[in-house]
């Protein structure tokens, strides 16, 4: 049995003395793979938080499964007392907020600031707290643990459940991966000495060269792309040429997952994405058909994690993988979160044709956005065939000049950006649009610009906008630039966009000659007030022409209908599940009926 000790007792695995060979030696370790716990302001969806499936360890833990070593994921959003069995027991917070802030906070890349927490113990474990994973820790006995680290804001909590691992079990093996680990490897380190190596980028072949290092095949400097410490120093090793062909990832295997758990919280309100709602909808999950991005927006950190090369599954990999979660786990409704679903066109056709010639029945929407350029008539003839939802674009900004100078997104335009707006009204498709204002060069002429261009979208063919203030994260060229020039303002946040977590943590916001972010927070505010006043005009006038429509979601409404919920929150939650979708609305029934005949 290991012991549990002091973290200031414990010599940590990677020292000098072992990095050849680790402290133990085993033929057949253990390997745990970890979301850990978090405690989240929001309570109930379009407030948060966003409780989806962790396919990053998903995806290790069948590689590492079908390679016979034992592995388990264990992820503390579905652990502990919240479920007995599948059952729910929600405890959840009443937080009846403002319709424009719920709006922002949904879809902005920013946060919840700590001055506007009024009250912390509402804040709500989703799952097991610490003391279950404690707990969990000593009954499972783990000899390798990899700890995902997705955002900048789980940093605290990654840092966290190491420090406690290393206290339950203090001669195991402690990894960190993940975008934010790739993005700020040194600071892990430096900031938790529990930890032992942080993984960079892909984590599949990593996580199983650790298991050969705990085994004794190989030494822990001939593993690329990890860092670690050698006599208290950080070193990164080369790195890895990225897998291009991602089937040689394996198929992944969900029953490594408590499935139905998330179908639960999804059916009880807790979304994992936005999405259409209907019956059967809540059973749903994210998908990854490929990786990387080759272009280079000066906002994203992507390329951090995982490369600028487009890297796919093959299609009929892609395919397989949807019938087994249509046909076998019973999924309806598919997130397709790639960052260039539509980016190799031939790959992209014979996918949805495929879906088609193999009468797969599913809905599915593209929350991560598509690029406009890559999207033609024909393309779009299909994604409304083949059952989706919305479909989401991201010119980022309204003002040419500043894709083209400032954000780096070429060779997108706005003329095919409306374009495909002209096109998705035409055939039918829900539109929704990603953009950004402040940027460091940015002008308040050109942030208007921007205002109008989605205003001007929104009036003429209903595309739902999505604006976001510029956050400069760490490794991205716009933290570079504001950093040097002076732009860079740090304040201190909780939570994310869909009330991911409570930890506090330094937000990097924008500010020149011409604007901050006290001022472009009311610009935004604002802009986002009338779109909503829009919006809502156009939808009752939509419901007014198709009484079916309006009977249908008065019908909902009451069906789903919350007691423990103002009524506040339950006509917002008619519009984030409803009412932005008039388009797929009207499809209402066939996306039902196609449930009931699968």
């Amino acid at each position: 049995m290991k012991s549990e000790s002091s973290l200031s007792s414990i010599d940590i695995v990677t020292t000098p003395n072992n990095l050849e060979r680790p402290l133990h030696v085993l033929e057949k370790p253990k390997v745990l793979l970890v979301r850990p716990p978090q405690l989240f302001y929001f309570g109930v969806w379009p407030k948060g938080p966003r409780l989806g499936l962790p396919i990053g360890l998903l995806s290790i833990a069948t590689y590492l499964k079908d390679r016979r070593i034992d592995v388990e994921v264990y992820d503390c959003f579905v652990e502990g007392d919240t479920f007995k069995g599948n059952t729910f027991n929600p405890s959840n917070s009443v937080f009846s907020g403002n319709l424009v802030n719920q709006w922002i906070r949904n879809f902005e890349d920013g946060g919840v600031a700590a001055k506007d927490i009024k009250n912390k113990e509402e804040m709500l474990h989703f799952g097991a707290s610490w003391g279950q994973l404690k707990k969990d820790l000593k009954r499972l006995q783990p000899d390798i643990v990899g700890l995902t680290n997705l955002f900048r804001e789980n940093t605290n909590e990654t840092i966290k459940a190491a420090e406690l691992i290393r206290q339950v079990l203090p001669d195991t093996v402690i990894v960190v991966g993940g975008p934010n680990a790739s993005a700020l490897p040194e600071y892990i380190l430096d900031e938790s000495p529990a930890v032992d190596i942080i993984g960079l980028g892909d984590g599949e072949r990593i996580m199983h060269e650790i298991v050969e290092w705990v085994q004794g095949n190989r030494s822990l400097s001939t593993i690329e792309s990890i860092m670690y410490r050698d006599s208290k120093i950080n070193v990164s090793t080369p790195k890895r040429e990225l897998l291009t062909d991602l089937d040689e990832l394996g198929h992944i295997d969900y029953n490594l997952l408590k499935l139905e758990r998330y179908f639960t919280y999804e059916r009880n309100g807790i979304m994992a994405r936005n999405k259409l709602s209907y019956d059967g909808a809540e059973r749903s999950v994210s998908l990854v058909t490929s990786r990387g991005c080759p272009y280079k927006c000066s906002f994203c950190s992507i390329h951090i994690h995982a490369g600028r090369k487009y890297r796919r599954y093959s299609v009929e990999h892609v395919l397989d993988h949807i019938e087994n979660l249509t046909k076998k786990h019973g999924v309806n409704h598919i997130h397709f979160e790639d960052d260039n679903l539509t980016l190799d066109r031939k790959r992209f056709m014979e996918l949805m044709n495929g879906i088609i010639d193999r009468k797969l029945k599913f809905t599915w929407d593209t929350p991560n956005g598509t690029f406009a350029n890559a999207l033609d008539e024909e393309m779009m003839v299909l994604i409304k065939k083949t059952g989706c939802t919305y479909l989401i674009v991201a010119p980022e900004s309204g003002d040419q000049w500043v894709i083209d100078n400032v954000i780096g997104k070429q060779p997108l335009t706005l003329d095919n950006v409306t374009r495909i707006f002209q096109l998705a009204k035409k055939i039918g498709i829900d539109m929704q649009a990603f953009y950004i204002i402040g940027f460091p060069r940015e002008t308040l002429k050109q942030i208007n610009t921007t205002l109008e261009f989605a205003m001007d979208a929104l009036k003429k063919y209903d595309v739902l906008p999505h604006m976001a203030m510029a956050r400069a994260d760490p490794g991205t060229d716009l933290f570079a630039e504001a950093q040097m020039n002076g732009h860079l303002v740090t304040d201190v946040a909780v939570s994310n966009t869909g009330g991911v977590h409570s930890d506090m943590f330094t937000r990097h916001l924008i500010k020149n000659k011409e604007f901050d972010p006290e001022s472009l927070g009311k610009i935004n505010e604002s802009f986002h007030r009338t779109a909503i006043r829009v919006s809502s005009i156009k939808t009752l006038k939509h419901l007014l022409r198709k009484p079916s429509i309006a009977l249908s979601s008065i019908s909902y409404f009451f069906k789903n209908f919350r007691k423990s919920e103002t009524i506040r929150d339950n006509i917002i939650k008619l519009f984030f599940c409803r009412l932005f979708y008039l388009n797929s609305l009207s499809r209402i029934s066939e996306y039902e009926n196609k449930q009931k005949i699968a």
